[in-house]
C-alpha cells in the first residue's frame, strides 16, 4: 500500500513534489534539539494550498498518516514522524509566498512556508511591524508558529500568535479546505474557528495560508540590563516600568548568572556588557513608534533614554538593582539580545539539559522558582539552574544542566528532575507548555495535568476532524 500512495500522488498531482533521497530526507527527520528521530515512506512538498487538498484527499482514501512539517524548529518533536517508516512528511517549506500586503489596513497575508524573519524584513521596509520574535526566526514559518501558538520575547505587549492572527485557511484530513482569510478585525458571525486550528499542531488541519495584523514600527528603543540580587525584585521593576511607560513595555527577560557563564563559554566571541558576582540579569526593552520619543536632548539622548535612565536610577536607590547598562546604539542592543537569543544553543552544547516550558502567575514566579530549585537540588546539588525567559508573561524556561565537572548519573537523574520541576508547577497550578506545545514529548503529562473533562472534549474534537486518525497522530491527544 505504501507505493500505491506515492504512485497515485505522482501520476494524479506531480512527481516533483515526492523526496526520497535518503540525505535530502535526513534533515526533516530529526527535531532540532536532536531528542527525537523517526522515519518516513517520503517528503511531500506541495506548492499550493489546492496541492496540499489534493494530496490529503489520496491520503484518505488511502488511510495514509501525514505529519505536517514547518521549518522543523519546534522543541517537542511535533513535526517529527515515528519510527515505523509508515508516515509521510508533507512540509510546507515551498509554499513561501506572499498573497496579499496592504500598508493601509496594516495586514500581510501570507502563505504557510513563508520564513518570519523574512516577513519582518518586507513589513518593516514600509514602517511597519509583524512582532512575533523568536530566536528561530531565521529558519522557522509561519504556519509552524501559528500551529504552535508561538509566543517569543514580544507576549508582553503584543500577545501570542493567536493575537496577532485575523484568519487562516487550513486543509483538513480528508482534503477540504476552509478558507478563513479574513483580512476584517471585526466578524462577528459564529464560531471562530481559526483558533481551534491555531495551537493545534496539525492534528486538526493543514495551516497553509494567514492573514496576519501588523502595528507601527517602533521608531525608537531603549535597552537595558540591569543586575538584581533576588528573583522578586524583576517583578517589581517590571511592575514600576509598567505603570511608568504603559504599553511601551516591549520585553523583560531574566537570566541567571550561571545561564550567562554557559552563554560566554559557548560563545566567546559575545563581550559581557556587565559584571555580576551572583544573581540574576534583566533584560528590558521598552519602545515607541512616536516621533518625539525618538527626537534627542542636547546630550544626544533619546526621550525614551532618558525615561530608561531615569527608572533605572531610580531603582538603584531603591536598592531594587545594583548595577545597569544601556545601549547606546543598535550594536550594543543586538549586542544585548545575543546573550539571550544564544541561550538556548549554548545549553545544548553544554550538556544534555533538562528542558522545560512552564508558566505560572507572574506574581507567583519568584516563589515557584525557589520551591522548584530547593527541591532539584536535593536530587543533584551540583547542578546548574538554569531557569530563564519571560518574566512578563510568566513564561519561564526552568532549565537544568549537569554539573560543570560532569555527573556520571546525570542520565538518570533527568526524569527524576523533570518530575520535581512539575510537582513544583503543579503546587503552583501552572502550565507544563507556555509556548512550545505538547508535541509526542508531553502527550501523557497533558493527561496527567489537564482536567479530564477538557482533555475528553479535546479527544471529541480530534475524533471529528480526523476521525481516521491520519494527521499527526498520537501528537497532543495520545
Amino acid at each position: 500500500m505504501g507505493n500505491d500512495f506515492l504512485n497515485k500522488i505522482s501520476s494524479d498531482i506531480t512527481p516533483s513534489i515526492i523526496v526520497t533521497d535518503p540525505e535530502e530526507m535526513a534533515p526533516f527527520l530529526t527535531d532540532w534539539r536532536g531528542n527525537f528521530t523517526g522515519t518516513a515512506k517520503a517528503i511531500l512538498m506541495p506548492t499550493d494550498t489546492n496541492m496540499v487538498s489534493k494530496i490529503m484527499q489520496i491520503a484518505h482514501e488511502q488511510n495514509q498518516v501525514v505529519v505536517p512539517q514547518g521549518g522543523n524548529t519546534g522543541l517537542v518533536g511535533g513535526g517529527i514522524p515515528d519510527s515505523s517508516g509508515k508516515s509521510i512528511i508533507l512540509s510546507l517549506q515551498k509554499m513561501n509566498h506572499i498573497i496579499d500586503f496592504s500598508s493601509d489596513n496594516r495586514t500581510i497575508t501570507v502563505e504557510a512556508g513563508c520564513i518570519l524573519q523574512n516577513i519582518h524584513e518586507l513589513v518593516e521596509a514600509e514602517n511597519l511591524y509583524f512582532p512575533l520574535s523568536l530566536a528561530a526566526k531565521g529558519s522557522c514559518t509561519i504556519g509552524g508558529n501559528l500551529a504552535t501558538n508561538a509566543g517569543g520575547i514580544n507576549v508582553l505587549r503584543y500577545g501570542t500568535m493567536r493575537e496577532q492572527c485575523l484568519g487562516i485557511e487550513v486543509v483538513l484530513a480528508d482534503g477540504t479546505i476552509i478558507n478563513q482569510l479574513s483580512s476584517l478585525r471585526k466578524d462577528n458571525t459564529g464560531y471562530d474557528l481559526k483558533n481551534l486550528f491555531i495551537g493545534s499542531e496539525g492534528t486538526l488541519g493543514i495551516i497553509t495560508s494567514a492573514c496576519l495584523k501588523l502595528v507601527s514600527l517602533p521608531t525608537a528603543r531603549a535597552t537595558a540590563i540591569a543586575v538584581i540580587d533576588k528573583f522578586e525584585h524583576a517583578l517589581s521593576l517590571l511592575d514600576m516600568l509598567q505603570h511608568l511607560t504603559g504599553d511601551q513595555v516591549e520585553s523583560f527577560e531574566i537570566m541567571p548568572k550561571v545561564l550567562l557563564d554557559i552563554v560566554y563559554k559557548q560563545f566567546p566571541d559575545i563581550n559581557p556588557p556587565i559584571q555580576l558576582n551572583d544573581g540574576f540579569i534583566v533584560l528590558i526593552e521598552v519602545s515607541s513608534s512616536k516621533a518625539d520619543d525618538l527626537e534627542n536632548d542636547i546630550t544626544g539622548k533619546s526621550a525614551l533614554q532618558n525615561v530608561m535612565e531615569s527608572f533605572l536610577e531610580n531603582a538603584l536607590n531603591h536598592a531594587l538593582i545594583s548595577d545597569a547598562v544601556v545601549a547606546n546604539n543598535e550594536a550594543q542592543r543586538l549586542i544585548f539580545w545575543s546573550i539571550r537569543e544564544n541561550a538556548p544553543q549554548a545549553t545544548k552544547q553544554e550538556s544534555w539539559p533538562v528542558n522545560t516550558d512552564i508558566s505560572v502567575r507572574r506574581d507567583k514566579l519568584a516563589e515557584f522558582y525557589q520551591h522548584a530549585s530547593d527541591a532539584i537540588r536535593k536530587i543533584s546539588p551540583d547542578c546548574r539552574i538554569c531557569g530563564y525567559g519571560h518574566v512578563g508573561d510568566g513564561n519561564l524556561h526552568f532549565n537544568v544542566v549537569e554539573a560543570s565537572a560532569g555527573d556520571p548519573d546525570w542520565s538518570k537523574k533527568r526524569t527524576e528532575l523533570l518530575s520535581a520541576i512539575y510537582s513544583s508547577l503543579s503546587f503552583f497550578s501552572g502550565s507544563i507548555s507556555a509556548e512550545h506545545g505538547i508535541g509526542q514529548l508531553k502527550t501523557q503529562q497533558l493527561i496527567e495535568t489537564k482536567d479530564p473533562n477538557y482533555y475528553r472534549i479535546m479527544t471529541m474534537i480530534k475524533n471529528n476532524f480526523d476521525p481516521k486518525n491520519l494527521l499527526n497522530p498520537h501528537r497532543i491527544i495520545k
